[in-house]
């Protein structure tokens, strides 16, 4: 049971961004091309002069010293102790927890770093690569990387990491005297990991990098493959209260995990996988936590992937630690529990990709057509207490996802005392499955007050604050109805581009209040009291000749029915490199919290 809708909120030309996934904007560009000599320099001991011949190195299948084939475990793993399956060196070998040395093996020393000193890691030469297999089993991929000390002040270098073919991080060019630069990406379902090092745009004399203390977090290391593949079984279907920790998929268009019981069901430390719902039921009390799940095209024509979670006439509903990819989100319709009993809905830590509403072709692609879905969708939930969504990352990319809203509130509300509690999520992008040519996509980031109702106390009741948004197209913040929402202390931002430069058409604004249904009209009115303070905001839009223009907010509503609009700082021109900041601004914000999210 969904609703249909067609959204065009404000009366602007309306817009969309993706961003990349990495700690930076990167582009796409490939590896330059390398000399095959290194460049002269005086003979002294610590110069490292070479003769002016090709010493370049590869090797395949982990033809290293001190490199063992090591199954993954569950949790951390140092990437020093694993396998490679090719690597390449721009002069000597990769050396395994050393640095890069000279041309033989093993003549490097103690990995340093602007003085620190790491106990694992590899030691390379530009230009290098290191390609990892990792068959989805990791979350994150972390290290600190550099200049070794060994060279002092000389040398020049660019660190990239990939995964899949895409490129995910960019140093820039670092040097003997930059600092050094701590790594963390998100390789979640990635096959292949790839750790690349360039010159620095001025030859490969003196390039000894160091990829140190590099880390694989959050590794399943269980119900796998020796090549690291999940092993699958089949749907389930759960009559009985308890918890429940396996691999399921359907690979037909329906639900993988169907639950048929209002008694508690614990789902955790689970893989799905599924051409209809992931996850499904009707009037359930559920917990679904360290699970890794994913939506895979439905191969029907005209259908959409399926739920992460469809959860409907909820008794009581825990998502937490979880990750999904190229669902069409967690549905919530009607909450039947009893919040006298702690019964409410709570969705925290968890991480989403690629949210996607595009219907198939029945063939494994698409059909041109989408349905209107979100990453989080409340539809006709009440009343409710105690609601919070919490610290969670929401990242859609361009041609792989079609998200509305990645939060949306529809006819929904919490209390006068009790109000939803929407706080410290990160999102990132929200686009048309035609980013480049629609001019009327009215995707967004977070939407309160959806949907209209004639009792004030049914639409509203909500605190949105200390989320970041970026690149979301149509707007970032909104409000288009209810009543007491109070959107503050949230940053968000959109340059108004592709992260390769392409302009968004239909990029419209960073907050908005706008009454939508009419609603202040009402007897009794039911918008009223909102308020809209002390946001950060920048949202700029690329016209047609290349210029920009800013459009941080559109307030045609406040000061109506005691509706509040003030304090908003708006930052002017915002580009893609200030999106990329963003994505480091909110890993930084999770260590300083001592928040772990995802699986």
């Amino acid at each position: 049971m969904t609703r249909t809708r067609t959204l065009c909120h404000a009366p602007l030309a309306l817009g969309l961004l993706a961003l990349t996934l990495g700690l930076a904007a990167c582009g796409s560009q490939t590896s330059p091309t390398q000399d095959a000599a290194e460049q002269p320099a005086a003979s002294t001991e610590t110069e490292f002069v070479y003769d002016g011949q090709d010493h370049s190195w590869s090797s395949e299948a982990g033809a290293g010293a001190g490199v063992s084939a090591l199954t993954l475990d569950a949790g951390t793993n140092s990437l020093s102790l694993e396998n490679w399956t090719n690597a390449t060196n721009g002069w000597g070998p990769v050396e395994i927890n050393q640095s890069a040395g000279e041309r033989s093996e093993g003549d490097g020393r103690t990995l340093t770093l602007a003085g620190e000193t790491y106990a694992q890691g590899f030691g390379v030469h530009s230009a290098s690569s290191l390609t990892f297999s990792l068959g989805g089993q990791c979350e994150t991929f972390t290290a600190d990387v550099g200049v070794d000390d060994e060279v002092g002040s000389k040398g020049s270098v660019v660190f990239q990491v990939w995964a899949d073919g895409a490129k995910l991080y960019d140093s820039g060019v670092m040097t003997g005297v930059g600092a050094t630069k701590s790594v963390s990406v998100d390789v979640s379902g990635k096959a292949e990991l790839k750790l690349v090092v360039t010159d620095g745009g001025d030859g490969i004399s003196h390039d000894h990098a160091d990829w140190a203390a590099p880390l694989l977090l959050n590794c399943t290391g269980s119900n796998v493959k020796a090549s690291g593949e999940v092993v699958y079984g089949g749907p389930i279907v759960i009559t009985k209260g308890g918890t429940y920790s396996g691999n399921w998929e359907a690979t037909e268009n329906k639900t993988a995990v169907y639950i048929a019981t209002k008694e508690p069901v614990v789902i955790e430390n689970a893989n799905i996988r599924s051409r209809g719902n992931l996850i499904s039921g009707f009037s359930n009390r559920l917990t679904v936590r360290n699970v890794r799940g994913y939506a895979l095209n439905p191969n029907v024509a005209g259908k959409t992937a399926g739920r992460a979670i469809n959860a409907e006439e909820v008794l009581n509903l825990r998502v937490e630690n979880s990750y999904f990819e190229g669902s069409t989100g967690i549905y919530v319709r009607k909450f039947l529990g009893d919040p006298s009993q702690g019964d409410s809905i709570r969705i925290l830590r968890n991480r989403f990709r690629n949210t996607d509403g595009r219907r198939s072709d029945g063939n494994g692609g698409y059909n041109g057509t989408v349905s209107v879905v979100q990453a989080i969708l409340f539809n006709d939930v009440k009343r409710l207490p105690n609601v919070e969504i919490a610290w969670n990352e929401i990242i859609n990319e361009a041609g792989k996802s079609r998200t509305e809203e990645n939060i949306n509130f529809y006819v929904s509300s919490g209390t006068p005392s009790s109000p939803f509690l929407i706080h410290d999520n990160y999102i990132q992008g929200a686009y048309s499955d035609k980013p480049t040519t629609d001019t009327s996509y009215p995707g967004g980031g977070i939407l309160v007050g959806d949907g209209k109702v004639t009792d004030p106390l049914d639409n509203g009741y909500t605190r949105v604050y200390n989320n970041q948004v970026v690149g979301t197209t149509n707007h970032g913040i909104a409000i288009d109805g209810g009543v007491d929402n109070r959107v503050y202390n949230n940053r968000v931002i959109s340059s108004g581009r592709l992260p390769d430069g392409q302009r968004l058409p239909a990029a419209n604004v960073g907050l908005y209040v706008w009454d939508l249904h009419g609603a202040r009209s009402l007897t009794p009115p039911t918008f009223a009291g909102n308020r809209l303070e002390n946001n950060v905001v920048g949202w700029t839009r690329v016209l047609a000749d290349g210029k920009t223009v800013n459009n941080p907010t559109w307030l045609p509503h406040c000061g109506v029915n005691g509706t509040v609009c003030g304090g908003n700082q708006n930052i002017g021109t915002v580009t893609l490199e200030m999106e990329g900041q963003e994505y480091q601004r909110w890993q930084d914000k999770l260590s300083a919290n001592g928040v772990k999210v995802g699986p």
